[in-house]
Order: structure tokens, then sequence, then C-alpha cells
């Protein structure tokens, strides 16, 4: 074998193709096709999941869960100081690269698991919970065990191999789901959340080594660690800053109200990214490979970001808005009675979250031309200014800080704009040109959820029947929209979406 050999992807000169030559684009679609199926799969799964476990266990329990996570979650974003992303974005890949690559993650994973599991009682401590402490540790061992297949799978998606991806992550949220719903019927309460992490962790480690049988990235060098850590240092300061801030809200919660608090606060986060997850699907894993792919090949990224941007918006604003005016009959639907109080926390955070239409493209944008500078910059003028903002609400409660993302979540989107404009040149009338279409589809879509709201003269507490209903007519006023405006949405539907919408935004002009 070769040195450099993942040159397929990484060939340049005069023999390279553009991402929307036809022979790329089958590529891109039949990677789109994998990819999707395989997320939709998991976003099933994963719902599943949350359905059933969520009549089991009270949200108490479930607070444990959300807590310990939190602490994971910024222990998770340590390990980005060895991103497996500079696998993909490397212009040049060689055997010895990936071998030091491996070498500097489990080095850094290494290091934090055992400051995990040995800081665990402190942590339990800390929340006068001592639950903490065994949930702590099993992750802790989860979280290491998941270093086997994260090298394999980040050369996958390099190698837009998605194929094998989706076999391996399908096959990791069905060992998962299962585990953590008969556990949870068992009797182990929260700790069926972390052997089910276990169980997830052996089975996509096992199969990303049977299928891969890439033994060799296994054996440790420190041949071109430099250049990792290099990558890493800023991708895994950003990661942390981050994390940190995600984590903020439910370790606040927790402990100046209750668990109960913070497990209410995740189950109203989860509920408003399901339009994300469900919208995006695959494409979010093929979007940096392709972005990168594209960027190799000194291509602008301009038009296929705006064209993105329109896609996204006429998806994620019209199902937002349904979520929010018909949160609470979707809760007791997904949650059960028992997590009635999540539904207002819904309903802000839905609005928000409109503002976030561009947050998945911005990372990997940036990621793809070399910016990762930028990105922690990015992340030192928003991370700061936000753990201010939740901070100085969490003391006024748990609807409070919710409505505390009225102002961050439109602050991030505005500086993360900012810095994607300094490389792809982009105006904010260009934006707002890409999206307009989007926003007139969304005030049709949800006058037919609102009429049903104001006629039945109730609030929004209506019935699951009457919910329905206004779905129903919240789906022929977003079809009806996408028409009258003439919407791009429409022509990819109309040619076959997931794949074709998906692809569409590397097309030129629109």
């Amino acid at each position: 074998m070769p040195e450099k050999w993942w040159s397929a992807n990484v060939a340049g000169g005069n023999g390279s193709k553009a991402i929307w030559d036809p022979e790329r684009m089958v590529a891109v679609k039949r990677a789109l096709l994998l990819s999707t199926g395989e997320r939709y799969f998991a976003l099933v799964s994963n719902f599943v999941t949350v359905a059933v476990v969520s009549r089991i266990l009270t949200p108490a329990e479930i607070g444990v869960s959300v807590i310990g996570m939190a602490f994971v979650g910024i222990a998770m974003s340590a390990r980005e100081f060895a991103s497996a992303n500079f696998l993909i974005q490397r212009q040049h890949l060689t055997r010895a690269d990936v071998r030091g690559a491996f070498t500097v993650m489990l080095l850094f994973t290494s290091i934090i698991t055992i400051a995990l599991a040995s800081s665990a009682p402190f942590l339990a401590g800390a929340y006068g919970d001592e639950r903490l402490t065994p949930y702590l540790r099993v992750i802790a061992a989860a979280f290491f065990l998941e270093l086997v297949a994260a090298p394999i799978i980040t050369l996958l998606r390099r190698d837009m191999a998605f194929g094998k991806i989706a076999a391996i992550n399908t096959s990791g949220a069905v060992a998962a789901a299962a585990v953590t719903i008969s556990l949870a019927l068992l009797g182990f309460s929260y700790m069926s959340f972390a052997w089910a992490w276990v169980a997830s962790a052996v089975v996509t480690g096992l199969l990303a080594v049977g299928l891969s049988r890439q033994f060799w990235i296994f054996r440790p060098s420190l041949v071109g660690w430099r250049g990792m850590v290099a990558f890493g240092g800023y991708n895994g300061a950003t990661s942390l800053l981050y994390k940190t801030y995600e984590a903020l809200p439910y370790l606040l919660l927790g402990k100046i109200l209750s668990l109960d608090a913070a497990a209410l606060y995740s189950r109203g986060l989860m509920i408003c990214q399901l339009p994300d997850k469900v919208i995006l699907g695959g494409a979010i894993s093929v979007i940096l490979p392709a972005f990168s792919a594209e960027a190799r090949q000194g291509r602008s990224l301009k038009q296929p970001y705006l064209n993105a941007l329109g896609l996204i918006t006429a998806l994620q604003w019209p199902a937002l808005l349904v979520l929010a005016a018909l949160a609470y009959p979707f809760v007791d639907l997904l949650l059960g009675d028992q997590w009635h109080g999540v539904a207002p926390i819904v309903q802000i955070v839905a609005i928000a979250s409109l503002f976030s239409f561009s947050f998945e493209l911005n990372y990997p944008v940036l990621v793809s031309i070399g910016a990762v500078h930028d990105i922690f910059r990015r992340a030192l003028i928003v991370c700061p200014v936000s753990v201010v903002i939740i901070t100085a609400a969490a003391f006024f409660g748990l609807r409070a800080v919710a409505f505390s993302l009225l102002l961050v979540i439109p602050f991030q989107a505005f500086v993360s704009l900012t810095f994607v404009r300094r490389h792809i040149v982009i105006g904010w009338l260009e934006i707002w040109r890409a999206v307009w279409r989007s926003a007139v589809v969304a005030a049709i879509t949800i006058s037919g959820p609102l009429a049903v709201v104001i006629y039945i003269g109730s609030g929004f507490e209506i019935s699951l029947v009457k919910a329905l209903s206004a779905a129903a007519l919240a789906a022929a006023g977003w079809l009806l929209g996408l028409w009258l405006t003439g919407h791009a949405l429409l022509t990819e539907f109309c040619e076959g979406l997931p794949i074709s919408g998906a692809a569409g935004w590397w097309r030129q002009g629109s």
C-alpha cells in the first residue's frame, strides 16, 4: 500500500473534479442516502427510547443522568484537543499521520478518563447526591471504549464510505436503545443510560474494527503529533468553551433548584432540537467532508452556503413555529403526563431557536477553509457573554433560563455569521435574499395551527385530536407557501428529497 494511502480523496491537480461534477454528485448523493437513513434510524430509536423511559423513570431519576452527562460533556470536549477532524481536513494523509493521531487521542482520552473516574466522589458530594459516583465511573469507561471506533469512523467519513458508517452507527443505536429500555424495566433507574453507553461503545468498536480491519491504526507512534496538537489546540479550546456553556444551565439548575428542574430543561431542549435532527438528518455528517473537498479544490463556498441556508430555513422555521404552537399535546404524547411542565420551556426555546438557522453550517465552513483560529475567537466572544446571561437567569428559575435564550441565541447567531462573512464574503442582504421566502413559508404554515388555537379558545393546551387537525393544516399551509413563493425546496422535493435536496446545496446559482 502506498504511503499516501487515502489518495482517492486528496488528489489534487488538473485531474481533480469539482464536487458538483456528475461523478462526484453521484458519490455525494449516495453518501447522503446512506447517512440520512442511518441518522433517521438513530433518531427514531432515540425517540422510542425517550418515550418509553420517560414513562418508567421520574424526572428526579433522569436528573441524575442529566447532571452526570453535563460533566461528561465537558470532559468529552477536552478530548477535542486531539480532534479526529484533523484527519478529515488534512490535504495529504499518510499512515504516519493516522497512527500519530490515534496515539495522541489515546493519551488525551486516558488522562481524561482517569480524571473523570477519580473525581466522581467529589462531584457527587458537590451536589449532595452519591448516585452520581457510580454513574460517572461507568460513563468514564464508556468514554474510553469509544476511542476504538473514533479514528476508523473518521477515516471512513473522509473517504465518504457512509455505508460502513451506517452499519456501525445503526448497530450502536440498536444496542443503546435495547439496553436502556431493558435495564430501566429491570429497575436499574438512572444507571440504565450509563450501561447503555458502554454497550453501544463495545458494539461500535468491534464492528468498526471488523469492517475496516485496519489494525495498523492502533500501533502507537508520535510521528506528526505536532500537526494534530496544533490543529487540536484551537479546536479543543473552542469545544471546551462551548460544552461548558451547554452544560452550565443543567449544572446551575441542578445545584440552585433541583435535579427535576435540570431534567425538565434537558427534555425541553431535546424536543426543540428534533426539527434540526429530522430536517438535516444524515446531511450533517456529510457537510464537513464535502465542504473540505470543495475547499481543497479551491472552489468558493459562498453559493453552496447560501443555498443550504435557504433549504434549511424552509424546513426549520415552520417546524419550530408549529412545535411552539403544539408544545402541550406533543410533550404529553412523547414524554407522558409527568413531564407536562416541559411544554412552556419548549415554547420559549423553539422561538429562540429560530435564530439558530446557520449554526450547523458555520463550523464545517470554517474548519474546511482552515479558519480554526476564528472558531476559537468566536467562542471567546459568545461563550463568556452567554454564560453571564444564563447564570444570572438561573437565580430566577427554570423559565428565566429559557427566556435568556431569546438573548443568547440571536447574539451567537450574529457573531457566528460575522465570522463566516469574513471568509466567504457574503453580505447581510444576500443572506436575507437567501431566506426571505422561507420566512413567508413559515408565516403561512403557522397560520393554520394558530387559527385552531384561537377558535378553540382554551389556550395552547389542546387535545391530541385537535392538535392533529392543526398539524394537518400546517402541512397544507407549508406546501402552499412553497408553491406561492416559488421556493427552491419545492424543486428539490420534485427531484426527490432528501438526496437531491441536500446535494442541491452544491449547485451553482440559485
